[in-house]
């Protein structure tokens, strides 16, 4: 065998000391780097779940209040289903009235149809009538001219009728006072229930009158005696009277004397005995 020298021996055993240092070195230098590098991160990561705990604490926040809201919502979902229930039925029904509105729209349509070929005949006939209504508005405007013309006729004629009437009225009471007078039905009371005494000359004149008509007197003495005695004296032509044999008539009657007088100037005279008393009343007859 070969020695070898303790020179080389020597060199030989201090290679892996000094490879063991290189090691050692560059074991530490990258487990200081990695160790930077790692701090490095764990820092990051740290901050990191910092955010993510505020984000995941916001989160359960948010997440509170939305099932706060979704059970809101679920309530109100609920509710709206229980609507929609009402809305279907309700849809269902108003599905049956809108069948039965256009049953009665299509109805109307015809209907209206109808009615629009009636209006085109009513037209027709409204031109024919309008036309007819201006031939008699001008046979209108006429009859009012003529009507004002025969108005102003029957005015004249109102005021002549009136005049007329007004001579009628009086006719009629001259006709009834001239057929009383023929009947000699009308009457005059001349002296009513008047009482007298008889003067020493046994007779007195006891009414003076005008007899526009022939006719009678009644003299009418209910306590007269039986030698009464009634006069008439009608004197035409003089307003003084005169007792004579040709121009009066008398008659004898206890109670009730009747006489005929003429037209003119009458003079009534009563005799009996003197002193007596009676109550007289005279009415003209004619």
């Amino acid at each position: 065998m070969q020695s070898i020298p303790s020179d080389e021996k020597k060199k030989d055993g201090k290679i892996p000391l000094v490879a063991l240092v290189v090691v050692v070195i560059v074991l530490s230098a990258g487990f200081g780097f990695y160790y930077m590098q790692t701090s490095t991160q764990i820092s990051n990561l740290n901050s990191q779940n910092s955010n993510l705990t505020e984000k995941l604490s916001t989160a359960n926040v948010n997440l509170a209040s939305d099932q706060n809201q979704i059970s809101m919502l679920n309530g109100n979902v609920s509710s709206l289903q229980s609507t929609i229930g009402v809305d279907k039925q309700s849809i269902v029904s108003l599905q049956g009235s809108v069948q039965s509105d256009n049953s009665t729209i299509n109805s109307l349509k015809a209907n209206i149809l109808a009615l629009n070929e009636n209006i085109s005949e009513v037209k027709g006939n409204l031109n024919a009538e309008i036309s007819q209504v201006t031939s008699l508005n001008a046979q209108v405007s006429q009859l009012q001219a003529n009507m004002s013309a025969d108005l102003q006729q029957i005015t004249q004629l109102q005021g002549q009728l009136t005049t007329d009437s007004n001579n009628l009225s009086s006719l009629q009471g001259q006709v009834s006072s001239l057929n009383g007078i023929t009947s000699m039905s009308e009457t005059s009371t001349e002296l009513s229930s008047k009482q007298i005494t008889i003067p020493q000359s046994g007779y007195m004149s006891v009414v003076n009158f005008t007899a526009s008509y022939s006719g009678y007197i009644v003299i009418h003495a209910p306590s007269a005696s039986k030698a009464a005695v009634g006069e008439v004296v009608d004197q035409v032509t003089s307003s003084e009277y005169s007792i004579t044999d040709t121009l009066f008539q008398f008659s004898y009657s206890p109670t009730t004397v009747i006489l005929p007088v003429g037209p003119g100037q009458i003079n009534v005279v009563y005799a009996d005995q003197i002193g007596s008393t009676t109550t007289l009343t005279v009415t003209y007859y004619y």
